[in-house]
């Protein structure tokens, strides 16, 4: 189910591939490159010579809020939820490949009415990732992707054409301590002209977080970002950049597995109110 455009439900693409939400990318609309989940940011650690690794990540996300749409205050409540799983080979010691795949249920109502309620596969991902600085603790990387049109757009499931980014990696690692930070920029492109007149093309995103090991298989986990907002006139997603904030924790009870539970929080109107991030990592 999907209500014609127009009015508040303009920018129902860019919602979608906003779940592809742990993006090391912008997060919005062009969901590329997911960090060590629960994080956005991501660090410039690879998987090594032959090495896979696959990460499974499972996003809630839910927001109210009340905006007038030109025809007096409507209630809009959605709730978001995404299953993102992501497969990453070593090619080098210091280059991975990477592809993610996304479904996603997204469903709104508006002042109780259901306005939306679609699930489905959404857009996938295809990355490189290659630390190109090692320098004692800090290591620089840089990571270029596509984001391929898989979801289908009609159904505000996609953007329905291949967009592309980049974004720029830092760790310095001080055990017990780890600092990360990312910039970022993508350029997303629409097949619907509806979807392009209600989205910004030119995005960026700068993040960054920490990590504490508090025992030897157990870290706690923050981080906090800004973001160009990718819709233009969203009444309720008014902010022209998005801040977000995450807190969390990274159980690995060996080398080769880690689970992981977060929950981030919108710091204005332009991200959903609040994310609930779950994640489990094998590696072998």
């Amino acid at each position: 189910m999907r209500e014609a455009q127009g009015g508040s439900g303009t920018h129902y693409a860019a919602t979608i591939a906003a779940v592809i939400v742990n993006s090391s990318f912008c997060l919005l609309p062009s969901g590329l490159g997911w960090a060590a989940h629960p994080f956005v940011t991501d660090d410039t650690g690879t998987q090594g010579k032959g090495n896979w690794q696959l990460e499974l990540q499972g996003d809630l996300l839910r927001s109210e809020r009340t905006a007038d749409t030109g025809s007096g205050p409507v209630e809009q409540k959605r709730k978001l939820n995404a299953f993102i799983p992501v497969l990453s080979y070593g090619i080098l010691d210091s280059l991975d490949i990477q592809f993610g795949l996304s479904h996603v249920r997204l469903r709104t109502t508006e002042n109780g009415v259901v306005t939306e309620d679609e699930s489905g596969m959404s857009d996938s991902t295809l990355e490189v990732k290659w630390r190109f600085l090692e320098a004692g603790a800090f290591s620089l990387a840089v990571k270029p992707g596509l984001l391929l049109p898989t979801g289908d757009e009609a159904k505000g499931l996609g953007t329905g054409s291949t967009s592309w980014g980049v974004a720029l990696l830092a760790t310095y690692d001080a055990e017990p301590w780890t600092f990360l930070g990312n910039v970022a920029y993508s350029k997303a492109r629409f097949k619907l002209p509806q979807d392009a007149v209600d989205n910004q093309s030119d995005l960026w995103r700068v993040s960054g977080g920490l990590s504490y090991a508090v025992a030897g298989d157990v870290r706690l986990v923050g981080e906090a970002g800004l973001r160009r907002n990718e819709s233009r006139n969203d009444p309720y997603t008014p902010d022209k950049t998005s801040q977000f904030a995450m807190i969390g924790i990274i159980y690995s009870p060996g080398k080769n597995m880690d689970f992981d539970a977060g929950f981030r929080k919108n710091l204005n109107d332009a991200e959903f109110d609040s994310a609930f991030l779950v994640g489990a990592t094998f590696r072998w």
